[in-house]
């Protein structure tokens, strides 16, 4: 055999053994629902937007810490100025004379003058140390801001990550339905042509109505799946060209849930709304205390100095007379600024003190309404759970009547009309238990968004390296 003969059928060879191994690596990858969380988290412009009202948050904590620091003001001005010389005494007349007097212009020149004023807070009575709490505090506001962006992100993916899951199994169902319905078929025609008695030309009509209602499920199945799909790629910011699966089946209840008065208390731990409250408040009384704390005078400790020259002007050294455009000196002092004012401290003092208030009663309302959520949404949990507890017994045994229906007749003991009895409670007790399984998770994913409990399985934030070095 020619050598290119061999190394052909070698290639051939690897190509053939090689195929099942392309095609799977060409399928698209199976992702969980965690995985597409994490992925959504990551993609989402509204958590990124949070996390900017963080980033907003620390820069403001850092400016309310700034003010602890020196302040160093500057001013640097220049301009012309009319010359000027020293006064001369004239023996002869026994008097000062002026060459260049004020009422006359004897020419004009530049000058150019320095102000510095460094000034560091001694004492302040609160009014630097109560706002950088407050910022601080408002800090860990805007991080539990996050969490609850991100619980509302987590909810959104679920219901669509489960709904897909939904129109795919009812995909699967339809195929049931179908091989279930061509089966019938056949026992019909059949029975007709051996002019059975258990079949009547009526059941084909029957049959046909039961199919039609099948291509209306399978339509509504195929179009929920593309839409639930598509939501899920925007979510977690896939393109055209990027695709991937869900499992099969929605998630069984493994177990029942935990009592109401738990889930209550974890949403008083947990949910970030109350995290939110609970440090605002100590944020707004901090604010009331600023307020309050600007009533009082600040101590400080400065240090004044200016440096001026005009060359067109000669200075004097007189220690009593000021010469603005020449001058130098450099001189620490220790002062005092108090602001007094007819009502606009009280009234600022009002403002915040009424922000807290108004904080206390959202608090009291979400600790009314918030355990009345948690409970609505245990109770969708429950009876959901019991559902499907209830209704996988339901359509097993529907099955089982089915399949016990179609040997019925195979063996000439049962009637058609079993058949289509059996068909109809079978198809209406698995689409109930596929809607249960549906609704039992969608109202696990509510409650633990009610309860705040997603916030114990957030992925971790994944560190920027650029950043870290």
């Amino acid at each position: 055999m020619p050598y290119w003969a061999r190394l052909g059928g070698l290639i051939l060879g690897l190509a053939v053994l090689l195929a099942p191994v392309a095609a799977r690596a060409a399928e698209p990858p199976v992702l969980n629902l965690p995985q597409l969380i994490s992925l959504a988290l990551q993609f989402s412009p509204d958590v990124k937007a949070s996390k900017s009202e963080v980033k907003l948050a620390e820069e403001q904590q850092k400016e309310a810490h700034a003010y602890r620091f020196p302040q160093l003001d500057t001013t640097l001005i220049s301009g012309v100025v009319p010359n000027a010389k020293r006064p001369v005494f004239d023996q002869g007349n026994q008097q000062i004379t002026y060459p260049y007097p004020s009422n006359r212009l004897h020419g004009v020149n530049i000058f150019g003058r320095l102000d510095l004023y460094f000034t560091q807070p001694l004492y302040t009575f609160g009014k630097i140390a109560f706002r950088e709490d407050a910022a601080k505090k408002n800090v860990k506001v805007k991080e539990a801001g996050v969490d609850a962006k991100k619980g509302e992100v987590i909810l959104q993916v679920s219901q669509a990550y489960y709904g897909l899951i939904l129109a795919e199994q009812g995909k699967d169902v339809v195929r049931e339905a179908r091989s279930y319905l061509r089966d019938t078929k056949d026992r019909i025609t059949r029975l007709l042509q051996m002019k059975s008695p258990n079949a009547r030309e009526s059941d084909l009509y029957r049959l046909s109505m039961y199919e039609g209602a099948v291509e209306k499920f399978a339509a509504e199945a195929e179009e929920g799946a593309k839409v639930a799909y598509q939501a899920l790629k925007a979510l977690i910011g896939y393109g055209d060209g990027q695709d991937f699966k869900v499992p099969p089946e929605l998630p069984t209840p493994t177990q029942a849930p935990a009592t109401l008065d738990y889930h209550i208390r974890t949403a008083l731990e947990l949910r970030p709304e109350f995290t939110q409250l609970k440090e605002g408040l100590v944020a707004r009384q901090l604010l009331v205390d600023a307020a309050r704390a600007d009533q009082y005078p600040s101590l400080f400790f400065a240090i004044m100095g200016a440096l001026a020259g005009a060359p067109g002007r000669e200075t004097t050294r007189d220690p009593y007379i000021y010469d603005y455009f020449n001058q130098l000196y450099g001189l620490p002092v220790i002062g005092v600024k108090w602001h007094f004012d007819f009502g606009i401290l009280k009234a600022k003092i009002g403002q915040a003190q009424a922000e807290l208030e108004q904080l206390k009663y959202t608090e009291r309302t979400a600790l009314m309404g918030i355990p009345v959520e948690v409970a609505q949404q245990y109770g969708k949990v429950q009876e959901n759970y019991k559902a499907s507890q209830g209704l996988e017994k339901a359509y097993v045994n529907a099955r089982r009547w089915l399949v016990t229906s179609f040997s019925n007749v195979d063996m000439g003991l049962g009637k058609m009309e079993d058949i289509f009895q059996a068909f109809e409670r079978y198809g209406n007790f698995r689409g109930d238990y596929l809607m249960a399984l549906y609704q039992y998770n969608l109202a696990m994913t509510r409650l633990d968004k009610a309860t705040g409990a997603y916030r114990r399985t957030l992925p971790a934030e994944k560190t920027n390296l650029s950043q870290a070095k």
